[in-house]
């Protein structure tokens, strides 16, 4: 056996593993971006449930409206995100929001795993109590 006939019979094993490596890198970049894009649908989620709890409590505080998951449901609109819920009290606000998304590798391995939720929590301090320190207290004794 000569050297020439060495060379010819791999020159199909070479093109055989390049393609292995292609197929490895673009599954892995696939990965990558479906990572990515996780991770930019998480803060769209947490901004907008930040937004969406700010709005309620401010509404809140200055009495400007008393339907709180309608505040919340328009302000997770405007973010590109869907209101999943709003709980209300006098001192709290919290908000959750989800938002779905297309996936390019992990939707095809694990179908329904497209969808992040954030949940915010407000606290509403308000001016006229104690704790605010913005208004005066007296205290009568008789």
């Amino acid at each position: 056996m000569s050297l020439n006939n060495l060379k010819r019979q791999d020159r199909g094993n070479i093109s055989f593993l390049t393609l292995a490596v292609i197929a490895v890198f673009a599954i892995l970049f696939m990965f990558i971006f479906d990572f990515c894009r996780i991770f930019i649908a998480r803060e769209v989620t947490k901004n907008a449930s930040d937004a969406a709890s700010l709005a309620v409590a401010q509404d809140l505080l200055f009495f400007k409206i008393f339907d709180c998951n309608r505040s919340a449901e328009k302000t997770a609109a405007l973010n590109n995100c869907v209101l999943v819920e709003c709980r209300c009290e006098y001192d709290e606000v919290v908000v959750t929001v989800e938002k779905e998304f297309d996936l390019v590798l992990l939707d095809r391995l694990i179908p329904g795993c497209s969808k992040v939720r954030s949940i915010s929590k407000t606290e509403v301090i308000y001016p006229w109590e104690e704790q605010s320190g913005c208004c005066r207290s007296y205290e009568f004794g008789y």
